[in-house]
């Protein structure tokens, strides 16, 4: 099995609880969309109540979300005037996702010299999955298991929670919110496997670095359409 993985649900599992998410998260994934989408631009302060109404939730999930945002980097949180936001443009994008990279990238150089067969041989698995999934939902719930695999066999306990905030800076499906996206993964997602597979560790972290800074670039272009859309 697999060398050094924490404890926890086995990322290649059916049964992972992708979707499984607790009132809170739902009310931060809602937030980040509206920053995502522009409808919360930076600097401006977080509605907290009428993003309660609309959910139809209280007030203490909404507080939770703000919370967990804060630590995310999406807002900042004043003392006594509310909750923030931090803007979402394009070198924000770039930056996030380089470092998302590194992080993914360390993962993987650990990963392929730490795991055995048996463990390639489950994410070779994700992998064919990736590329053959025609469902987009069914292909980014392939993508998150792959990365967890990948962060969870290579990386500590520690390294899991800094990954996870960054792999959100996107909300909703991914590949279908970012032409382009979906080709960019599955071709890294080769080359990561091809570099595990001849168990060369710096090909593997190279690979990361690349696909995750060529997506940042995706994003940052959709972010830059947009603002010439309302232009």
């Amino acid at each position: 099995m697999v060398a050094n993985t924490a404890p926890g649900p086995d990322p290649t599992s059916e049964d992972l609880p992708l979707a499984r998410r607790n009132v809170g998260e739902v009310v931060a994934d809602h937030i980040r969309q509206l920053v995502f989408d522009g409808r919360l631009a930076d600097g401006e302060r977080v509605p907290q109540r009428e993003i309660a109404q609309e959910l139809g939730v209280s007030s203490i999930p909404v507080r939770e979300a703000v919370v967990a945002l804060e630590r995310e980097g999406v807002v900042t949180i004043h003392a006594g005037r509310g909750a923030f936001v931090n803007g979402l443009d394009p070198e924000v994008a770039i930056e996030q996702f380089h470092i998302f990279g590194r992080i993914y990238g360390l993962a993987a150089r650990r990963a392929t010299r730490r795991t055995d067969d048996a463990w390639l041989e489950q994410l070779v698995g994700l992998a064919g999955r990736i590329e053959g999934e025609r469902d987009l939902a069914a292909t980014l719930a392939a993508s998150i298991r792959f990365q967890l695999l990948i962060v969870t066999a290579g990386g500590s306990k520690r390294l899991l929670a800094l990954f996870r905030p960054l792999s959100q800076i996107v909300p909703g499906n991914f590949y279908a919110a970012i032409p382009g996206s979906l080709p960019r993964t599955r071709r890294g997602v080769g080359e990561i496997i091809r570099a595990m597979q001849a168990r060369e560790p710096e090909r593997a972290e190279r690979a990361c670095w690349e696909m995750m800074d060529d997506i940042g670039e995706l994003v940052a272009e959709k972010l830059r359409q947009r603002a010439a859309d309302r232009t």
